[in-house]
């Protein structure tokens, strides 16, 4: 064997070992099992390797931790918890924070420290106030700030330490299960449960909510995301698949997208922060991954596993690792990276010697158009948008993206016909370019 035969099969051998490693086959794999986790389990992952599921029934509460991907689940001490548990929010492998889901009484909000070994109560609502049936964290501020439901709506400044009750303007239950999202400390909000398919929300941290109809079929509105830049958000109900809206400025008006046969039931979904990247799961066990902020979905095969009632995302540098939990204890996982999905940002292998800005193509251009930008070493990227006034419409592309030439499509269907501007920076860079939009 030569030399360069033998360096092709080094390079070959070393490919799929990294494929094996990380899997980016984009297809969900088996992740093992749960026995009787309930009729509604919920997941909560904190690495590739680690993750917590809760869920149970009536006065037989169950928590579930893996922390090598799945292969093996530990069926955790429920000693101190009286309930079935309704969310989870995991922090670390060792703290994680659980909500009962009774429905008299007052509900625990309940934390570790020690990987489950022990619980302490850190909250308790008042007396025939409901069940806890979603806890979130924010992931970019050390986990700072969090919400909890139960319903009411309770934040935490510190970490989840103190909880302080908060007026969302309704009274009794009116959100879906674990339908609450968090962006930062301001902006955040719920889907509800009843009337037509509607959200709540906050722009200003509970100092003003409101209620938008979110333009679908249904009125139990079980999935909510939004983008971290506060603008581009999407919502379903468990009757409006294939039909989601999406709302581009903050959830004043949506529009209907229609992502495609195959999911049915009742759907959640996840925004990856900072990307463009999100994803939408059925009831009956298939994935959609969209790539360009909501407009088109591709499926994410997930091998028959049906009945899934959560699923949860982390993302790590550009890797983003995701796993599934369904009410018959089956587990499924997914590994995903940012760098090579395509649509909304193909990557070029070819490292370029400047920042560049492209001129879009085409030009004038109705609804899509496609933008060039060069980045010769790894940077955070924002591309906006501009109308004529210089008043902000869009945002195409805010995170942190690595070194290489990226074709980004910008979809202008909610914008009027005229003249635009867009704007890359980027670490010491900046610069702008004028398009034309002709309807």
């Amino acid at each position: 064997m030569n030399k360069i035969t033998s360096l092709n099969t080094f390079l070959i051998a070393i490919a799929a070992l990294f494929l094996i490693q990380y899997g980016f086959a984009q297809t969900w794999v088996d992740a093992g099992f749960v026995p009787s986790p309930g009729a509604q389990p919920s997941i909560s992952v904190v690495t590739s390797d680690v993750a917590w599921i809760c869920g149970g029934s009536g006065t037989t509460p169950k928590l579930f931790k893996t922390i090598n991907g799945g292969l093996n689940w530990t069926e955790l001490s429920v000693l101190g918890l009286g309930h079935e548990l309704g969310c989870v929010a995991a922090i670390s492998p060792d703290i994680v924070f659980v909500g009962e889901s009774i429905v008299t009484g007052g509900a625990n909000l309940y934390k570790t420290v020690n990987g489950g070994s022990t619980w302490t109560s850190v909250f308790q609502t008042p007396p025939n106030r409901g069940f806890f049936n979603g806890i979130v964290f924010t992931k970019d501020n050390g986990y700072l700030f969090a919400l909890a439901i139960a319903e009411r709506v309770y934040r935490s400044s510190n970490g989840g330490t103190n909880w302080l009750e908060l007026n969302a303007g309704l009274n009794g239950v009116s959100n879906a299960h674990n339908s609450l999202f968090l962006i930062d400390n301001n902006f955040y909000g719920f889907g509800m449960n009843n009337g037509a398919a509607r959200v709540r929300l906050t722009p200003d941290n509970s100092s003003n909510w409101a209620t938008y109809s979110v333009n679908v079929n249904g009125n139990y509105t079980s999935a909510i995301a939004f983008h971290t830049n506060k603008l581009m958000g999407v919502a379903a109900t468990s009757t409006s698949l294939p039909n989601i809206a999406r709302t581009t400025n903050g959830g004043l008006t949506w529009n209907v997208v229609n992502i495609g046969a195959g999911l049915t039931g009742t759907p959640y979904i996840q925004w990856i922060e900072n990307t463009s990247v999100l994803y939408i799961v059925g009831s009956n066990g298939k994935v959609k991954r969209s790539n360009d902020n909501g407009l088109t979905w591709v499926e994410t095969p997930m091998n028959g596993v049906a009945n899934i009632t959560h699923f949860d995302f982390r993302r790590l540098n550009n890797v983003i690792f995701g796993y599934a939990v369904s009410s018959d204890g089956n587990v499924v996982k997914l590994t995903d990276s940012v760098n090579i999905f395509v649509g909304n940002g193909n990557i070029s292998t070819n490292k370029p010697v400047e920042y560049k800005l492209g001129q879009n193509y085409p030009n004038p251009f109705n609804p899509n158009t496609t933008i060039n930008i060069s980045l010769p070493e790894a940077s955070f990227v924002k591309l906006t948008v501009f109308n004529a006034m210089g008043q902000e419409v869009s945002v195409v592309k805010n995170e942190f993206m690595q070194a290489g030439k990226y074709d980004v499509n910008f979809n202008a269907a909610d914008l009027a016909s005229g003249i635009y501007y867009y704007t890359l920076t980027t670490d010491g860079f900046t610069d702008t370019k004028k398009m034309i939009l002709i309807k």
